[in-house]
């Protein structure tokens, strides 16, 4: 009996019970539960996702049993179920082939009648005639019946028409959800012993890559007198190829795909450059050998995926009574009370996490060197406790739908500036004084001279603060030499020549600055100025 048992596996009947999605992955927990005789024996969870990693495969259980072990295969053999979308539209396709085929037939019916209907026109017979008033009644017969008939043709080959439509439609919709080939499923077999027969319960916890959310925002402002409003949202998307139906997602700032080994610091040996001929370069493998640009290209790509992986790990405080955040050493997890279905499509799909009320200090912003609009911002103090990610927002702003921008939230500074896109109602112009610019001749040298005068206007019905930057150059050369001949009271950063008025105007009210500097150097020299 033992042994009839070892070769016959059991199927277990699982469902999802719990899914955490992480920045990156996600880790799925399926339970079932099951008959099970006395001795050893296989239980099979089938139909699985193809991309489980194996390593993260953990089995737990209720009941008099022990697990013995725990194994993973593929089974090509079975390709994944179709997604519920798929599966209705089927359905869908397979009434409306019905119904046209009827359609199809009524047509046909018609026509074979109109056509034996026109096939006996003759009455009476060749010997004797017909009456007028037989004759009448046969022609008012003819014409009613055939316009009955053509109407009714006209109408079925218009419903074949539109149905035909419809079933188009499907077709090009299950086109592009079936375009990725079904991939195949995977098995988990857990080898178990008991003493008895019984109903156990079995929990499985595997983790899945091709799964995770990203965060995004809604900033509104009503005004530059009233809070800002922050809609914090995450944007699940998963194409495991199993649905995720009626589930309360846990939503996780931790990515389980970083390597969590702990870095070592070898010595760091220098030696004398020696140049490589070409053609040795030729000779290696292009994965033995890397240029230096290929080196800083590669650094720099794994500091930006390194960025991108960290977390803010700041309290939290959400405004949701149906989210609850739960902090730990490591990472920040939102736990959702409200189940929802998410398919295996790769499509976004948005859940609100928070909405915060955020006291701002609002200016604007111009750079009209690089840009001729002026931006509004508004700086938030505060925005380490709330858990935000960076990410992109939808801005809004008086009603109205302005554009996208980004919350950068890798920074250390104690004030989070957003952006809230433009604002035409106030100018900014710069224009060059060609009077006063030129070149001048003396000696060994050149001096160039370059004059800008700058106009800030506020058409806008209330007072506004304004930030303005422009800038003069710095010199890199002892040879050049720069000298400010005026930047009409501007704080200017020594090391960058960065020019910043902070003004505040009235309604209607202008501000003029001026920005003028003298370059000197060599006459046997060239130097590019504006």
């Amino acid at each position: 009996m033992e042994l009839q048992s070892q070769e016959k596996a059991i199927s277990v009947n699982s469902a999802i019970n719990n899914v955490t999605v992480f920045l990156r992955g996600a880790e799925i927990q399926r339970e079932g539960s099951v008959a099970i005789q006395a001795g050893t024996q296989k239980l099979i969870l089938e139909n699985l996702p193809q991309n489980i990693n194996p390593q993260s495969i953990q089995v737990a259980g209720l009941g008099n049993f022990t697990i013995l072990g725990v194994s993973h295969r593929i089974n090509y053999l079975k390709p994944a179920e179709k997604t519920k979308e798929v599966t209705d539209l089927d359905k869908t396709l397979k009434t409306l082939q019905e119904k046209i085929t009827l359609q199809q037939a009524t047509r046909n019916n018609l026509m074979a009648e109109e056509e034996m209907l026109k096939k006996n026109q003759s009455i009476g017979g060749s010997q004797t005639g017909v009456n007028v008033t037989e004759l009448k009644d046969f022609a008012d017969f003819y014409r009613a019946r055939l316009s009955d008939l053509t109407t009714r043709t006209i109408e079925t080959a218009a419903k074949i028409y539109e149905t035909q439509k419809e079933i188009d439609n499907i077709n090009n919709q299950l086109r592009t959800l079936q375009s990725v080939p079904q991939k195949p499923t995977s098995v988990i077999t857990v080898e178990i012993t008991a003493p008895a027969a019984s109903q156990i319960k079995l929990s499985v916890n595997y983790l899945v890559y091709n799964a995770g959310w990203t965060p995004s925002y809604d900033l509104r402002a009503s005004d530059i007198n009233n809070p800002v409003e922050l809609t914090y949202k995450a944007n699940i998307y998963q194409t495991t190829g199993e649905e995720w139906l009626n589930i309360k997602p846990v939503l996780s700032t931790a990515n389980p795909t970083l390597n969590n080994a702990k870095p070592t610091l070898n010595p760091w040996y220098l030696s004398f450059y020696e140049s490589v001929p070409v053609d040795a370069y030729q000779a290696f493998n292009s994965e033995e050998l890397m240029s230096e640009k290929q080196v800083k290209k590669s650094k720099v790509v794994m500091e930006e995926r390194y960025d991108e992986m960290r977390v803010d790990e700041s309290p939290a405080l959400s405004s949701y009574e149906s989210i609850t955040v739960q902090e730990s050493q490591t990472s920040i997890e939102f736990m959702i009370d409200i189940p929802y279905t998410i398919p295996s499509d790769g499509q976004s799909h948005s859940v609100e996490l928070a909405k915060y009320s955020l006291p701002a200090v609002y200016e604007y912003y111009a750079v009209r060197k690089l840009e001729k609009d002026v931006f509004l911002l508004a700086k938030v103090t505060g925005w380490e406790k709330l858990n935000l990610l960076s990410g992109q927002a939808n801005i809004f702003f008086e009603g109205r739908y302005v554009g996208e921008s980004n919350i950068e939230t890798r920074q250390t500074d104690d004030m989070l500036t957003l952006s809230l896109g433009r604002d035409k109602n106030i100018t900014v112009t710069r224009i060059r004084k060609r009077d006063f610019s030129g070149k001048q001749f003396l000696g060994s040298n050149i001096t160039e001279i370059r004059e800008w005068d700058l106009t800030v206007h506020n058409k806008k019905n209330q007072d506004i603060t304004i930030i303005l930057e422009d800038q003069v150059p710095v010199s890199t050369e002892k040879e050049i030499k720069i000298e400010d001949l005026n930047i009409s009271n501007a704080e200017k950063n020594t090391e960058t020549g960065k020019l910043t008025w902070k003004l505040t105007l009235k309604p209607a009210e202008s501000h003029s600055m001026n920005v003028k500097y003298s370059v000197k150097y060599p006459k046997n020299s060239k130097v590019v100025l504006e």
